[in-house]
């Protein structure tokens, strides 16, 4: 941020803090995603409308303790770690006794798996705040690293000979979620192994990180399979080779892609719901440890908090989407995932790291 605007930003994230304080109290229930999976389309969950949260407020609790290491002084910081680490406890105890895998996306739909990507966020979480949760993943890490390809990628659905309800799993790959490897999901699991034992998992987190290198688009990015747009594929690819060490020329590119994406008002997208893809390219760049002085990330901060609203949230953008049918070839839709409070949360994460690098260099 620039000074002059410094006061603007203040307020902006004591605003968006209460509001999250506020949605921590509701147990974080606009955050929930819920979709209708029909039994005449072959589903057997024993309600039609499933409910799925745990992602969401994992992915919350990282951003929690992100803001708060920010801003350790600020009056919520302790605030936001109790709360990371309530979200710790709760999903340990809904990990999944009979899935090898431990977490699904929506635990209450038979056909869907547990996945790589939620057990990362669950991971890392735990490796942050309540490191004696660990070894509660321990099976379902073993059981992603027992899949794994020579070239460092591994399937995102986790299925394990000794499941229950296996067969319905498999039938959910085949006729909809369809088998794969997802660059998001690879980053963000290698990620997690990082933070967990590096000494133990470095050579694995090199494997994708060279994985990842293999997969970069010719326009410098990364596209992720399960999210909107590029920008926080990018971000998860990024961070992983910045811990490995790997890929300078990459990342540069990929530095090159993100600042020549950004719009003339600041935002990385148009439209009201920019301000996801707008926290996420900043999220980015930052990973790729770009100064926060430089002027593409003062400008994607002051447009975020010209684009707050008046309850101090953001509108919520689409951040997670889900192609049902493609592992038939044919996509019979493309279901999208947005909430306010977690485009609050990264829209407040970037603007309390601008903050942070204000502070620190007034104090300089």
């Amino acid at each position: 941020m620039i000074a002059g605007s410094e006061a603007a930003a203040v307020r902006s994230i004591e605003r968006a803090a209460a509001y999250l304080l506020a949605q921590a109290v509701g147990h974080f229930a606009e955050a929930a995603h819920e979709m209708n999976f029909l039994h005449r389309a072959g589903f057997t969950g024993l309600a039609e409308r499933q409910s799925g949260d745990l992602f969401a407020r994992a992915t919350l609790a990282h951003l929690f303790l992100d803001i708060a290491g920010a801003l350790p002084q600020a009056s919520f910081a302790q605030e936001f770690q109790a709360i990371a680490r309530h979200e710790a406890d709760a999903l340990a105890a809904r990990r999944l006794a009979h899935r090898r895998g431990g977490w699904s996306y929506f635990p209450g739909l038979p056909e869907l798996p547990p996945d790589a990507d939620s057990l990362a966020a669950v991971l890392s979480l735990f490796v942050r705040i309540a490191p004696e949760l660990t070894p509660l993943c321990e099976g379902a890490v073993d059981a992603v690293i027992a899949g794994t390809h020579p070239d460092g990628s591994f399937e995102t659905l986790i299925v394990a000979p000794e499941d229950d309800g296996r067969e319905r799993m498999l039938w959910g790959i085949r006729h909809c979620w369809g088998s794969g490897r997802d660059v998001d999901v690879v980053a963000h699991f290698c990620h997690a192994l990082w933070l967990w034992a590096p000494e133990r998992h470095i050579e694995r987190a090199r494997q994708g990180a060279r994985y990842l290198l293999d997969q970069q688009r010719p326009d410098g990015s990364w596209q992720a399979t399960w999210y909107v747009g590029p920008a926080y594929g990018t971000a998860l690819a990024l961070r992983l080779l910045r811990e490995t060490g790997l890929g300078v020329t990459a990342s540069e590119r990929a530095v090159r892609f993100l600042l020549a994406s950004q719009q003339t008002d600041g935002c990385w997208s148009v439209g009201p719901s920019g301000s996801l893809q707008t926290a996420l390219s900043l999220l980015a760049l930052g990973e790729a440890d770009i100064d926060l002085t430089h002027g593409a990330m003062r400008r994607g901060c002051e447009a975020l908090v010209t684009r707050q609203l008046a309850d101090g949230s953001w509108q919520a953008s689409p951040w997670i989407r889900m192609e049902i049918g493609r592992a038939t070839g044919r996509t019979l839709a493309i279901a999208t995932y947005k909430s306010v409070t977690v485009t609050t949360g990264f829209c407040l994460r970037a603007i309390a790291f601008a903050q942070a690098r204000m502070n620190s260099a007034l104090s300089q």
